[in-house]
């Protein structure tokens, strides 16, 4: 019978996990694992992107850094950031994040930045976490 450890140990679990707690909190109607779509529909005004990163293994956990960028449609003829949008995807992200009660799924945010996606005319802030994984 394989551990358990590595049974949830894998990037598509990992994947799995954070596109059911983001749907779960209902950060966006649109998430994507991996990559963007290369057609973002007009009628969107936000999407998140997962992107889970190396894992390690630590003997007695498995430890995976994950990127998740938050996206929001600019406002107006500027093309401002939507702050507004952004903070409340942000608040709903950090909120799932903090009440998280897994079993096998531990995250922990470590850092944040925001950027500008020039190809998708999007805004975005990106939240860095560490998951660990145990049993």
């Amino acid at each position: 019978m394989p551990n358990r450890q590595v049974l949830y140990a894998r990037v598509s679990r990992v994947e799995n996990f954070m596109n059911m707690l983001l749907t779960k909190y209902k950060v966006s109607g649109h998430i994507f694992i991996s990559n963007l779509p290369v057609t973002i529909r007009t009628e969107w005004e936000d999407m998140v992107l997962i992107d889970v990163g190396k894992g390690n293994d630590m003997n007695a956990y498995n430890s995976f850094s994950v990127n998740v960028y938050l996206y929001a449609k600019p406002q107006g003829d500027l093309q401002q950031k939507n702050v507004i949008m952004i903070d409340a995807m942000e608040e709903t992200f950090g909120r799932a994040v903090a009440e998280c009660n897994d079993k096998h799924y531990h995250p922990v945010i470590n850092w944040r930045d925001s950027d500008y996606d020039t190809t998708r005319n999007f805004h975005f802030n990106m939240i860095n976490l560490t998951i660990t994984v145990t049993e």
